[in-house]
């Protein structure tokens, strides 16, 4: 739509000429990783006639800027993504630009998560049911479907999911299962002391208890499973994680500044409003469901065909490394004993042997996630000169 506005209605857009006005920028990783996405990117590019620069991002390059990522972010994440997001802040400072405009928020305001289809089939859309082409039974069917299938993805990138159980936390969000997608990664890896010197924290319960009492009163009787279920992510890892280590925190670290067109709030007010079905909806055509539509549909005339039909996949990095390589040779330097029991809070006896487990052919993605979190908490011990944790500075 920015190209459209410079091309087509000649908005100013500074003094270069119209081809130069509009720049895109992306990563690439290697394309046998599977989860390289820059040729879309440039055969767009090419469609709109605009510049288009990306920053290729192997593994050697992926460990070179870790640590520095890390301290940048200032928190765990057990995806390399937002060292790929670090590296591609570069790119426009390099270039001589000052302020990008970035995709953040399009996926919770639209519905663009796999995760979110589960809760969009909880119950009908009542809003929209005189154009909801699913029967009952066949909502019901697909509802089943889309949540074995969501936990077969988690389990498949090294997460877990849970089995599904309607627990307290889950039945004070109207039984929502984006919470458990939420807390899919939670590293199980803490020493002992820490049982007993903390009080038991489910974070599934923190969720919950994060919406004040108006929204869990809406929660409860007013708003469609879907929309409670953007709400909480919307309150949590949007702005914990998207916003932070895959944004701001990453984007200044080379003193970019980054506009999120899809977060401002006139919009964000409007799409609030509009029916559950017209963000998600079945297509007969394709038999699957379009996630996003309405915004596919008012994006239409500005986007390659390949977009338009194209399945969201959220941006994520590989975790398939080769052993002796340099990000396992990173790995294994930071997760040693010494450096893993000078954090105090972590057992070693859990973390021993994952950096083996993680790299090579065979390598498990949740060993590298488990280890790659352990990782970074060594990395920030250092780097901020944080003290040895211990029960004795806990809280009784």
């Amino acid at each position: 739509m920015v190209a459209h506005l410079v091309k087509e209605q000649n908005i100013s857009v500074g003094s270069a000429p119209p081809s130069d006005r509009v720049t895109c920028f992306s990563i690439a990783f290697d394309e046998d990783s599977g989860f390289d996405e820059s040729s879309i990117a440039n055969r767009t590019a090419e469609w709109l006639g605009v510049k288009y620069i990306k920053k290729l991002m192997n593994e050697e390059e992926m460990a070179k800027r870790f640590e520095d990522a890390v301290w940048h972010c200032e928190q765990h994440n057990p995806d390399f993504n937002f060292v790929g997001k670090f590296a591609l802040s570069e790119v426009p400072q390099e270039a001589g630009y000052k302020v990008v405009l970035t995709g953040e928020g399009a996926d919770e305001v639209f519905a663009g998560y796999p995760l979110y289809l589960p809760d969009y089939l909880r119950e009908p859309d009542v809003t929209y049911e005189a154009h909801n082409p699913l029967s009952e039974d066949e909502r019901l069917r697909q509802l089943e479907l889309a949540e074995e299938e969501a936990r077969e993805h988690y389990r498949s990138i090294g997460a877990n999911a849970g089995n599904g159980d309607m627990g307290l936390p889950r039945r004070m969000l109207n039984n929502i299962s984006t919470i458990d997608g939420m807390t899919a990664f939670q590293p199980d890896v803490f020493a002992k002391w820490t049982d007993s010197a903390y009080a038991a924290c489910d974070a599934q319960m923190t969720i919950a208890c994060n919406p004040g009492g108006i929204a869990r009163h809406h929660i409860a009787s007013k708003w469609h499973p879907l929309h409670s279920a953007l709400y909480v992510w919307s309150k949590g890892n949007l702005p914990n994680i998207f916003l932070t280590c895959l944004g701001d925190r990453t984007e200044m670290a080379h003193s970019i500044e980054a506009r999120t067109p899809f977060l401002d709030h006139p919009l964000t007010e409007y799409v609030n409003q509009l029916p559950p079905s017209v963000k998600l909806r079945w297509s007969p055509e394709q038999h699957r469901f379009v996630e996003k539509w309405i915004l596919r549909e008012a994006s239409k005339p500005f986007i390659t065909r390949e977009l338009y039909e194209r399945k969201k996949h959220p941006y994520s990095a590989p975790t398939r490394y080769p052993r002796d390589g340099p990000l396992h040779r990173l790995m294994a330097g930071l997760v040693t004993r010494e450096k893993v029991e000078g954090l105090g809070f972590v057992c070693w006896g859990k973390v021993e042997g994952l950096v083996d487990e993680a790299f090579g052919d065979a390598g498990s993605a949740r060993a590298m996630r488990l280890a790659l979190v352990v990782a970074e908490w060594v990395v920030l011990a250092k780097r901020f000169g944080v003290k040895r944790a211990g029960p004795e500075g806990s809280l009784k």
